[in-house]
């Protein structure tokens, strides 16, 4: 009987240190699986929030490639704008400076024409008749025979003189009476006296 009773408390003896071996593995099995777990969540974790950070990052940086790009292009916007401006200002003062010498340029030549007495006439001293023929060909002899053969009077505005005048400009003498000699004489003394008191003493004397 003590042999029976002793057999029966070994194996209880061996089964609960079995039991309890057993626990403590499972224990310990589950232990190690727990914490493998919690680390390759903690990692996972932290890769996700370094990524994270690193596209932050590389917006940032995109961010501020492009405001860089965007001031070049402003900035070379307003440069060429400037420049235009520049060119512009420059053309237009420099046609007012043109305009402004060739008013001078028609006073001065104004003045000198006036001060001559002569009307300005950009035919170079050319008569009118021959510059106004339609066509401009040599002149043959008959028209330059013709041409010559007129003759006109031409009042003188200063002295008050008639000439009489053949073609181009040639001056011929009129055979007259001796009372019409005196007569041109005298009317011919009296305007040189009133142009010369015009001219000196600045008065009109008829």
């Amino acid at each position: 009987m003590k042999d029976s009773r002793k057999r029966r408390k070994s194996r209880r003896d061996s089964t609960s240190s079995s039991s309890s071996s057993s626990r403590d593995s499972s224990a310990s099995s589950t232990s190690g699986t727990s914490d493998s777990d919690s680390s390759s969540t903690s990692s996972s974790s932290r890769s996700s929030s370094v990524e994270r950070k690193r596209r932050k990052k590389e917006l940032k940086k995109k961010l501020a490639k492009q405001q860089k790009k965007e001031a070049k292009a402003k900035k070379k916007a307003l440069r060429k704008e400037k420049k235009a401006r520049r060119k512009q200002e420059k053309l237009e003062s420099k046609l007012a400076k043109r305009k402004l010498k060739e008013e001078r340029k028609s006073r001065r030549k104004q003045e000198k024409h006036s001060k001559d007495g002569d009307i300005p006439n950009s035919n170079c001293g050319i008569p009118l008749d021959l510059m106004n023929r339609k066509a401009m060909a040599p002149e043959t002899r008959e028209e330059y025979e013709a041409r010559q053969s007129i003759l006109r009077r031409v009042v003188d505005p200063e002295t008050g003189r008639t000439r009489l005048i053949k073609g181009d400009g040639e001056i011929i003498e009129e055979c007259v009476s001796r009372d019409r000699h005196k007569e041109i004489n005298r009317q011919a003394t009296a305007g040189d006296g009133a142009e010369f008191q015009r001219k000196t003493l600045g008065r009109n004397v008829r």
